[in-house]
């Protein structure tokens, strides 16, 4: 090893570099200084490798960095023997050097080609930066979707804690109703059985499933003849269209109630009056499913309200008596004119006959004026037979404009001794109305009667009894009777259709009662109302015949 160096150290006969330049000053101070500052750049890079790898523990090709430095340090030396074989000729060890340098760039060389590819494939700065970001908003996305699932897990507890304790309180609740429920069963279950009037339940078959024993007691069946039969078996024959349209509606599923009056056959034959009341189903789950009913035997009522009617009808027939009875004097004039007339007629057919030739002519035309007053006088007994017959309200189609005509006929002696001027303002196109002839006269008569009345005492104006009919906007037809009278307290206005009460000296409050109870059961109404300017006015407004059924 001695002899190696010594050998590789000597120079031998070898002259040193520097000759060749002819030892002079500026081309050896040029490549000194060259060489010296290549040098010095070269140790300072392989430093600055050696001092980054130690750093940068995380490198990925460390080797490469190690290679490199050693070839930047080795061709550094090599410009050093540059400077030092300017004056040393040691070629041996600067060939040495040079040869050590280029084994290091060679090694170099193939370790950089190798990695390479490798290096290609690692992503760039930009790259990183990209994926820096995004790796960022990953990270960002996680943290919140890490926050918004504590969130969640914290509100599902909270959920969980509020919903168990809602499920404790619904439990608490539902037992507290399940208690509520079963109170309320028996107490239903006792008015059902203790209730005075008549409770059933039909079932979807429209028989009794259940029946309490005051309609058991009604009827004459016991429950279990009642869940065989139905509505319908126990129904009067004349009432059983009824009771099917109650059926019906029932089982339309209808949110309303249903309440109708009809007769049932009782089981040993007798019939009663009954007010039957249905309400919606019952809760398939209640015990009782089906429809519930309420019956009431309202066969004294119905006595009791026909008794009343024909106390009303003997009333009306009494007062019609009464108004004739005033009209006396009226309806002998209107009687005594035509008898007149005839006897006139009669005396002057005589005298035609009389004479020779006869006179035919005249004596035709005499007997057709006898028949024609013979008539008028019919027509006459005619309308006061009708006004005072004994018989049951008959309802027809009536002409209201006729009958105005033929009430102010029988009243027209009246109104002249009054003298009362009639003012008649009657639409000529009314539709004719479903009414009981007789008593929409007496109606008209009481009023016409009244008028009369509230102006016997006027003797500073005129007296003007005022008569129209006309159509109102749902097509009722409307009868006013005004006059010029004294007129109406507002109190007296509020108690004028209250039986008994009247504001006349000699009267018995009852004609203007019956009246109003006459257009209310032909489902109208009559009403009054101050005067324009003076006076008073009665009115009444009656449907069409159009819009009611006979």
């Amino acid at each position: 090893m001695t002899s190696f160096l010594s050998w590789l150290m000597s120079p031998q006969d070898y002259m040193p570099h520097g000759m060749c330049f002819l030892w002079q000053p500026e081309l050896i101070a040029l490549h000194v200084a060259s060489d010296s500052a290549i040098a010095l750049a070269y140790y300072s890079i392989p430093i600055a490798l050696i001092y980054f790898v130690n750093k940068r523990t995380d490198l990925a090709f460390p080797t490469i960095f190690v290679l490199t430095g050693l070839f930047i340090l080795a061709c550094g030396t090599t410009h050093i023997m540059g400077v030092w074989t300017l004056w040393n000729p040691d070629y041996r060890l600067d060939g040495g050097i040079k040869a050590v340098t280029a084994v290091l760039s060679i090694g170099t060389a193939i370790a950089i080609w190798k990695v390479m590819p490798l290096a290609l494939a690692l992503p760039s700065t930009a790259q990183l930066q990209q994926a820096n970001k995004a790796l960022g908003e990953e990270i960002g996305h996680r943290q919140r979707a890490e926050a918004a699932l504590r969130e969640a897990n914290a509100e599902l507890e909270r959920c969980v804690a509020e919903r168990t304790a809602n499920l404790q309180e619904e439990v608490l609740r539902r037992r507290g109703t399940e208690a509520t429920l079963r109170a309320s069963e028996a107490r239903w279950r006792s008015m059902f059985e203790a209730s005075a009037v008549g409770i059933a339940v039909m079932d979807q078959d429209n028989h009794f499933a259940a029946a309490n024993e005051a309609f058991q007691r009604m009827i004459g069946y016991t429950g279990e003849e009642l869940q065989s039969l139905g509505p319908l078996d126990i129904t009067h024959e004349d009432d059983r269209e009824t009771a099917q349209e109650m059926l019906e509606h029932v089982q339309s599923g209808k949110p309303e109630d249903y309440h109708s009056e009809k007769r049932y056959r009782c089981r040993d034959g007798r019939v009663i009056w009954v007010r039957v009341s249905t309400a919606r189903a019952l809760d398939p789950d209640t015990p009782l499913p089906g429809t519930p009913a309420i019956i009431e035997d309202i066969t004294e009522r119905k006595r009791a309200e026909g008794d009343l009617h024909n106390a009303r009808e003997a009333l009306s027939r009494a007062t019609r008596l009464a108004m004739m009875g005033e009209l006396a004097a009226s309806i002998a004039h209107e009687i005594n004119q035509p008898l007149g007339a005839i006897i006139m007629n009669g005396n002057a057919c005589r005298r035609f006959l009389a004479v020779t030739p006869p006179d035919l002519d005249e004596v035709r035309d005499g007997l057709d004026a006898v028949v024609s007053d013979g008539n008028r006088a019919s027509e006459v007994l005619s309308r006061i037979r009708a006004m005072l017959k004994n018989a049951a309200p008959e309802r027809g189609e009536v002409d209201v404009n006729k009958s105005i005509t033929e009430v102010l006929a029988l009243t027209r002696q009246e109104l002249q001794q009054h003298r009362v001027s009639v003012q008649v303002d009657l639409r000529p196109d009314l539709p004719r109305i479903v009414a009981d002839r007789v008593q929409l006269q007496q109606v008209v008569l009481n009023l016409v009667m009244n008028g009369i009345d509230a102006m016997r005492a006027i003797a500073d104006r005129a007296r003007i009894l005022t008569i129209r009919s006309q159509l109102d906007d749902q097509r009722n037809i409307v009868v006013n009777v005004a006059d010029s009278g004294v007129g109406l307290d507002a109190a007296d206005r509020e108690r004028i259709f209250e039986t008994f009460f009247t504001t006349k000296a000699a009267g018995m409050g009852m004609g203007l009662a019956i009246s109003k109870s006459i257009i209310e059961a032909h489902h109208g109404r009559l009403w009054a109302a101050p005067g324009s300017p003076i006076g008073a006015m009665f009115a009444f407004a009656l449907p069409s015949a159009s819009g009611v059924s006979l």
